[in-house]
């Protein structure tokens, strides 16, 4: 059964409820710490970076909280959702009692776990003290305490009215490492039965009084399958940011082990592990001393079981062995036990840095350039979505590949100019294979390739499209070329600014 998750941040609605029910003296004290979130986004082109782009208005939800070992000295701070505030032109919050709308700011955004620190500045947190009274934060509880069947609650600002919404006592049923819908990373996550809607994006979760964590998507296809972050992740990964290089992000495929598979490698049949099959050359896994075909065993004194699972003692059950790795940051001692070709070998280092996938999804502009009357792309989940059905064959094709070398990327034609000349250019929009027989591994080597081809005064180039199909480059008109088409389209800038990032 294929299964489609929602984020819950939705567009703005015009309308308003005006026959109002009167709180009670719970919802009166929680209508000034949980929070309406109201952005401005910038919606680009991935797909066509060089167009200027649209802005979006999402609404979500937050809510001030207080922690002084992360953030000494600091006040009005707000959690939300990172998919509510990311790309953002403009954050406002309001809340449930006034009208009003307050300026906030980023301070950290963390994409990969879908979470945002903003802050409200001490000019408009006076002002909104005088007007609500004074902002007593939610208090951070221990999501690691929770267990399958307590009950929780939420808080929010939900598709259908204007007033805090109050989801009643969800119940917790499930604890495990899974695929977070916004950035395809996989983290620990939390599904409740909470009866949460598009809106309810950032909102708190709270057990006895304390937020575990923060609503952030729902399963669409079915009721009251809904999701949250738990708090630790965020107070874990807030710690370490805005410094990303500290987390470890490793990318691999690992297999379980099944009969058949323990004999080909001369397994006793009781032996449990699972199968390294693949890693990223370079990468984390690759850098700290593991090979292909190892069986991994145990990590850090935890025995890893045939299906990648560990008894994890902080959550009183058995987890994906992936959430030790990320619980750690990178430089943190690590220790893992393997099977290589028959014998048992530990290894002990450090945890390091991981590789950028071959198709990520990205939170800033796209990498791209125009030559020669063709635009050029880096492939990304952004762009494959930009593309609609026609970008469903990419996201077949690559969208759970792994790289095969270090910083190997996709580059797409994604626009060939009528100027070019050619008539039917559907057939060469695709994945742009070699230059001039040298494999392509990203969109700065393409870029380099040609430049550099350019002034040794080359006078053409031939690019390879996948599969078979060639695309001539003629550097001498290039330029001239390249001059009309800005001019004539209103084109800004020819090419990413600054260096092509990562």
């Amino acid at each position: 059964m294929k299964y489609r998750f929602i984020l819950f941040s939705v567009l703005i609605l015009s309308f308003q409820i005006a026959s109002l029910c009167p709180a009670d003296q719970q919802v009166a004290s929680i209508e000034t710490q949980v929070l309406r979130v109201l952005t401005t986004k910038n919606s680009g082109y991935y797909h066509k970076p060089w167009k200027s782009p649209d802005f979006t208005n999402v609404k979500g939800s937050a809510f001030f909280f207080h922690d002084e070992n992360i953030f000494p000295g600091k006040k009005g701070l707000i959690l939300t959702n990172a998919h509510a505030v990311s790309m953002a032109q403009s954050i406002k919050v309001s809340n449930g009692r006034e009208k009003r709308r307050y300026e906030v700011k980023p301070l950290v955004i963390c994409e990969s776990a879908d979470f945002a620190v903003l802050q409200m500045e001490d000019k408009d947190l006076k002002t909104y003290e005088e007007r609500n009274g004074k902002v007593v934060p939610l208090e951070l509880g221990d999501s690691d305490q929770l267990r399958i069947g307590n009950k929780v609650l939420g808080w929010g600002f939900p598709l259908g009215g204007e007033r805090l919404s109050k989801s009643e006592q969800g119940e917790i049923s499930r604890i495990e490492v899974s695929r977070y819908v916004y950035s395809q990373d996989q983290w620990l996550m939390i599904q409740a039965s909470l009866q949460q809607n598009r809106g309810n994006s950032g909102g708190p979760v709270l057990m006895d009084g304390k937020v575990v964590g923060i609503a952030f998507q729902g399963m669409q296809t079915s009721d009251r399958i809904n999701y949250f972050i738990p708090i630790n992740l965020v107070k874990h990964l807030t710690a370490l940011l805005p410094n990303d290089a500290l987390v470890p992000q490793w990318d691999w495929v690992t297999q379980h082990l099944f009969p058949r598979l323990k004999e080909y490698y001369n397994l006793d049949l009781e032996q449990d592990g699972v199968l390294l099959a693949y890693m990223i050359p370079g990468g984390g896994p690759d850098k700290f001393g593991l090979r292909v075909n190892d069986v991994l065993v145990q990590i850090d004194g935890q025995e890893i079981d045939n299906f990648g699972e560990v008894f994890f003692e902080p959550l009183g059950q058995k987890i994906y062995f992936g959430e030790i790795l990320n619980r750690k940051k990178v430089g943190d001692p690590l220790t893992i036990k393997v099977i290589r070709a028959g014998k048992m070998q530990e290894i002990r280092g450090t945890v390091p840095r991981g590789l950028p996938r071959l198709v990520p999804r990205i939170f800033t502009t796209a990498n791209y350039f125009i030559f020669g009357g063709i635009g050029f792309v880096e492939l990304t989940l952004n762009c494959i979505d930009n593309l609609g059905k026609s970008g469903e064959t990419f996201r077949a094709q690559y969208a759970e590949e792994l790289p095969k070398l270090p910083h190997q990327k996709i580059v797409i034609v994604s626009e060939i100019f009528p100027e070019y000349g050619l008539v039917d250019t559907t057939p060469f929009l695709k994945r742009v294979e070699k230059v001039d027989g040298e494999k392509v591994l990203n969109i700065g080597h393409l870029y380099n390739t040609i430049q550099s081809a350019a002034r040794r005064g080359k006078k053409r180039l031939l690019l390879q499209i996948h599969p078979d199909l060639q695309l001539p480059l003629d550097l001498e008109k290039a330029a001239e070329l390249d001059r009309q088409l800005q001019e004539k389209y209103g084109i800004l800038y020819m090419k990413t600014t600054g260096d092509f990032s990562e």
